[in-house]
């Protein structure tokens, strides 16, 4: 039997595999680098492209603002946002332009910047409202919804005289009163003008509507007291029990008590989710023992903020239950007991001495039995006509400035407090 041969042949096989091996390998790496090339190139094209998008193109050309719902013009509201033509669209801050325009013109409200592709820049303003003011010493600093200060008012009058003023100008330029001024820009359908105006209670502004030296008002106390909040205006919240550390017109309030002002804006959110809408008075002056004011004829008496929103869920219902009897109603709710709400009716500032009615389970011919004992725990009354027992309802005595005692009952709440958060 022949053996297989070896020798040249077969080391000549081995190299030709081995040849053919490295022309693979070479293949694969020019491969390799052509698809790095591509990738490279791409990667250069696209820096190229941004960088010209940044620099040469979609450059701003315009910049179109709707002043329809506001009392300064267009042009203030344009040279407030500091965008100027040749500016880079991809590059502009759209929140320091609207931050801008809300603090040079501190009556706006609402702002709205927008890039429009591929030259363009479209601002929306809508003027506030003025919503509150904080007490401090004889003065009254000027807020709007956001809690931005608006001005710094002397005294109630200058306050409702500026409140006044205000809703002027926004129903001035509300769309349907609008339409019947003359167009002032090319940028926007109607525009209004506002001239600078001598009244202690407004910032300064210089023909452009700019602010020339803003209020600044630092280290001020409140103090509780003095004048009656009373003849403030019903739509404004009178806020007390704030100190204040900066009040700079067109920026937001600083308070030293942070917690506290933080507690008033709990308790706004809570109260408008809830519908009560109409507190003209907020006193914070004790934590403990917070006190509000419905329409300027009924207090309420919240105690801490614990279970906010529980209250102010019982606060809308009692106030549902008194406004059918009368609008004009006047009287006190009593929400510091926790899950319970009493109201007394009588003045809105007369101290009451409320006790509680202790429903009985005993029916005798159609009536229900209760026990009313005073502050002491002493019985007071007897039995009152009712010929079902209801739920959540409470009811209330109080002894009012006249001497008289009347007795209101009412129901907390519609839906089962377990069910009502806070």
């Amino acid at each position: 039997m022949a053996k297989p041969k070896r020798g040249k042949a077969a080391s000549a096989k081995s190299r030709e595999e081995l040849r053919r091996e490295n022309r693979q390998e070479l293949e694969r790496q020019k491969t390799r680098n052509k698809a790095l090339s591509i990738i490279l190139l791409v990667a250069v094209g696209v820096v190229i492209a941004v960088i010209l998008s940044l620099t040469v193109f979609f450059k701003v050309t315009a910049v179109e603002v709707d002043a329809s719902k506001s009392q300064y013009s267009a042009a203030q509201i344009r040279d407030a946002s500091g965008i100027e033509e040749g500016d880079s669209l991809f590059l502009l801050d759209r929140e320091k332009a609207a931050e801008r325009i809300s603090t040079k013109l501190p009556y706006t409200g609402e702002i709205i910047v927008k890039r429009s592709f591929p030259s363009k820049v479209k601002v929306f303003v809508e003027d506030s409202t003025v919503t509150a003011a904080v007490k401090y010493n004889d003065k009254y600093i000027v807020l709007n919804e956001s809690n931005k200060v608006l001005a710094t008012a002397n005294n109630i009058d200058s306050l409702n005289s500026l409140v006044e003023r205000q809703a002027k100008k926004k129903a001035d330029a509300s769309p349907k009163k609008a339409k019947k001024k003359a167009a002032t820009t090319t940028t926007t359908t109607v525009t209004t003008t506002t001239t600078t105006t001598t009244v202690q209670t407004e910032p300064v502004t210089d023909a452009n509507g700019m602010i020339v030296e803003p209020t600044t008002v630092a280290d001020v106390v409140d103090i509780a007291g003095g004048e009656d909040i009373r003849n403030a205006d019903p739509s404004v919240t009178i806020i007390t029990g704030v100190k204040v550390q900066e009040a700079k017109v067109g920026y937001p309030l600083k308070a030293k008590n942070a917690k506290v002002f933080d507690t008033y804006k709990e308790i706004r959110a809570a109260m408008d989710r809830w519908g009560v809408h109409d507190i003209t008075a907020v006193d914070l002056t004790k934590v403990t023992d917070i006190r509000l004011t419905y329409q300027q004829r009924i207090t309420i008496l919240l105690g801490s903020a614990t279970g906010l929103d529980r209250k102010a869920a019982m606060c809308a219902k009692v106030l549902e239950e008194q406004n059918k009897v009368s609008t004009e109603q006047k009287g006190t709710i009593d929400l510091s007991i926790e899950g319970k709400a009493y109201f007394s009716e009588g003045g809105a500032t007369t101290m009451t001495t409320t006790t509680t009615t202790t429903p009985l389970t005993t029916l005798v011919d159609g009536e229900t039995t209760e026990v009313v004992t005073d502050v002491d725990g002493k019985p007071v009354s007897t039995t009152t006509a009712s010929g079902t027992m209801t739920t959540g309802t409470t009811a209330a005595s109080s002894t009012t400035g006249t001497g008289t005692t009347t007795a209101a009952s009412t129901t907390a709440t519609t839906q089962d407090p377990a069910d009502i958060g806070g």
